[in-house]
């Protein structure tokens, strides 16, 4: 459970870096370089640059001749990311070079997270710097074509899909050295108590459906064509090297953990590391020298799940004096059916026609299933409606055996049959009595395909009349009522 905080002002900047960059137009320090010549990619490969055709390695820089895509010399690529509770901040420098005897323009092209945000960019070339400024697409395109055509080093940066960049980086100069620096935000994924924290390193080949796209052509350098169902295919496929090579560059990362609470164990399952434990909430990571071949993504997973609750309070200042603050609550791993506190279930089950068949038997044997796994000291009701609703019993009963057998047998007489006037169920289920010295939380629990016109006022009722329950919303059939099920369980 997370909850931040933030002035105004400065979430409204965090928002915008967020979310993810659509187009970066690298143009903040645009050099004139004097005496550029006219971009050519029509160039004799030099000795020492190959074709490369299985999964690229993280990071290409790239030029197209005769149809084909060439990479320029990647010499190493370094990454330092930082891991604030949950948040990283990744850091990617890469060292490229060109080998031709004239000014190039080349794609860059590298994977990112699928829940990263990219929020800065910088590149060096030769003593040239340039900085990413944020524009939409059509604006940043035609103002990278205006600086190419004035001879300028321009560089433009796009987004083709949520997990691939692509980087147009025009005149660049023989024997230039290009470093291209990238800063990105992700938010790790979480499943039962572990984080996990992922730096991808290939691009794997795509399959492209469709036919070729003849009326606008191909638009990019990839190796397929573009087709009317991926208009977009000769971006998204760049060259990619066989099982059988290696890249011919390597790569260092380093990962800083501050999980703001404790750390009960971590793994790192795709590469060998060396490992630094700092206090019982920080650890530092590093690919060991002899497993730097980027020929896999890299995967490090901590728990922070242990035998007790434990929370983290993370705060950042501006130099402004604004700030933002995170709180992060963490429950312990598992929890003893003692440990819970009990329940009032409240079961409401869509029983007009168009259940019948099919997704009423299904509600049937999810009923079944529940009533049969209640804990041992919570209460639970079973409402049914069409036209108009019913109870199974006058109010909640106790989870014994007698109980149980009964509320499954009234489950099973279940049929699909008349209207869906769910404001019937809605209204039964909320005005249940709910006896105060019992002391347990209520769970409303409807199942229903949702088909109703009278979405607003259903959802207006459970607001009116929800008096601290908590309301949970099923879609049951082969298609459902999103917009209401969705505001249901809103409310």
């Amino acid at each position: 459970m997370v909850y931040t905080g933030m002035s105004s002002r400065e979430k409204s900047q965090k928002e915008a870096k967020m979310k993810f960059v659509k187009l970066l137009i690298l143009s903040a320090v645009l050099v004139i370089f004097i005496g550029a010549d006219k971009v050519n990619v029509e160039t004799e490969v030099p000795e020492g640059v190959s074709i490369a055709s299985g999964d690229i390695t993280q990071g290409s820089l790239q030029i197209l001749k005769d149809g084909k895509t060439l990479e320029l010399p990647l010499k190493h690529t370094d990454v330092d990311a930082y891991v604030s509770g949950y948040i990283a901040r990744v850091n990617v420098t890469q060292h490229f070079t060109n080998p031709y005897k004239e000014p190039i323009e080349a794609v860059y092209v590298f994977p990112l997270p699928e829940n990263s945000a990219v929020d800065a960019m910088r590149m060096k070339i030769g003593e040239k710097v340039i900085k990413g400024v944020i524009k939409k697409r059509e604006e940043a395109r035609e103002i990278y074509e205006q600086a190419i055509q004035e001879g300028k080093t321009a560089s433009l940066l796009e987004q083709e899909r949520p997990n691939i960049f692509t980087q147009t980086v025009g005149n660049i100069m023989p024997g230039d050295d290009i470093y291209i620096e990238i800063s990105y935000v992700q938010d790790l994924a979480y499943d039962h108590g572990t984080y996990e924290y992922t730096f991808p390193m290939v691009v794997g080949p795509r399959y492209i459906p469709g036919t070729r796209n003849t009326s606008t052509g191909k638009q990019g350098g990839g190796w397929a064509e573009d087709t009317e169902e991926v208009p977009d295919a000769s971006r998204i496929t760049p060259p990619v090297l066989k099982p059988e090579y290696r890249s011919g560059h390597d790569i260092s990362l380093k990962l800083t953990v501050d999980a703001g609470v404790p750390i009960q164990n971590f793994s790192c399952p795709s590469h060998d590391i060396d490992q630094q434990v700092k206090g019982e909430s920080q650890v530092v990571v590093q690919i060991k020298k002899g497993d730097q071949i980027p020929n896999k993504d890299f995967i490090f997973r901590y728990d922070v799940a242990g035998s007790k609750p434990e929370y983290a309070l993370l705060t950042h200042a501006t130099k402004e004096g604004d700030g933002y603050f995170m709180l992060m609550i963490q429950p312990k791993a598992s929890f003893k059916i003692a440990e819970i506190t009990p329940r009032e279930l409240v079961f409401v089950v869509d029983r007009s026609g168009s259940m019948s068949g099919f997704p009423i038997e299904k509600v049937k044997e999810a009923m079944k299933l529940c009533v049969e796994n209640l804990h041992p000291d919570d209460y639970f009701q079973v409402i049914a409606f069409s036209y108009s609703a019913e109870r199974f019993a006058p109010s909640p009963v106790p989870n014994t055996p007698e109980n149980v057998k009964k509320a499954i047998a009234y489950i099973e007489s279940l049929d699909g049959s008349g209207g869906t006037e769910m404001l019937t169920g809605v209204n039964e289920a909320l005005s249940v009595d709910r006896d105060p010295a019992r002391k347990r939380r209520r769970f409303v629990l409807f199942m229903s395909d949702g088909y109703v016109g009278n979405e607003a006022e259903i959802i207006a009722a459970i607001e009116a009349k929800l008096n601290g329950a908590r309301v949970f919303s099923f879609g049951v059939g082969s298609s459902v009522n999103r917009y209401l099920l969705e505001g249901m369980a809103r409310a």
